[in-house]
């Protein structure tokens, strides 16, 4: 079990931001293992410490080929998510669609 760290271990590759809801993508290096772990700060995304709403999870079982979902284990604390990589394979690359309520996300009107 180790800590990835970004630029390092992962990459967030991009943000997208919406009315009610930002989405952030994050990459990681090809050599993770199960158990190894990332912490992002979700508010340095735009989104609440307490907005989370999904994560969804990917890697690729054969470098930049075929990709299949795994779901990671996730915990939120002060707005710091804590992704752990499942048991399963080792050195596998893996993709992370985090999913949160924008800090300001504007009011529907009736």
């Amino acid at each position: 079990m180790a800590e990835l760290t970004e630029g390092t271990g992962f990459e967030v590759l991009g943000v997208n931001r919406g009315d009610i809801y930002n989405e952030i993508v994050i990459k990681t290096i090809n050599t993770v293992d199960a158990a190894d772990y990332l912490i992002v700060d979700l508010t340095k995304y735009g989104i609440k410490a307490d907005g989370l709403v999904g994560i969804l999870g990917f890697k690729h079982t054969t470098d930049n080929s075929v990709m299949v979902q795994e779901q990671p284990e996730t915990t939120v604390s002060s707005g710091d998510i804590t992704i752990t990589v499942p048991s399963g394979t080792n050195d596998d690359a893996r993709f992370y669609f985090v999913k949160g309520l924008k800090e300001t996300a504007a009011v529907a009107s009736l």
